[in-house]
């Protein structure tokens, strides 16, 4: 009767030791999603106009990042962007796209922050 008790205390230990290990690979699991990054000078007539497309964009979606190059120089050397303003989609923590120069709305951000675009229900703008 005792090797039972014992067996089933072994496998429970075993079993809370999974779970834990579980849960700590979970919470070091890198977040998942879809985001957008723009790197734009604010002094470039190209970066004004766009910004107030980006600004627009940026209230309804938080994972739309605007960074000014002046501020956030290495970080823009470090994405690797050459020309601004820059749109650059991270998907999964993964750079999946980058765009160049001025855009639209439909070629500059909206495409980029949606990973899918032929899955867009007709009131979604992206």
């Amino acid at each position: 009767m005792t090797t039972v008790v014992l067996i089933l205390f072994g496998v429970a230990a075993v079993f809370m030791v999974l779970l834990q290990g579980l849960t700590w690979l979970q919470a070091r699991r890198p977040p998942t999603g879809c985001g957008c990054i723009t790197f734009m000078p604010p002094i470039a007539a190209p970066c004004r106009a766009m910004m107030l497309l980006v600004e627009q964009l940026s209230v309804h979606h938080r994972n739309l990042i605007k960074l000014d190059v002046a501020e956030s120089h290495t970080l823009a050397q470090g994405f690797g962007v050459t020309a601004m303003p820059s749109f650059i989609q991270v998907v999964d923590g993964i750079i999946r796209q980058v765009k160049l120069g001025g855009q639209s709305e439909a070629l500059g951000c909206g495409t980029c922050c949606n990973p899918h675009p032929e899955r867009r229900t007709p009131h979604e703008r992206f």
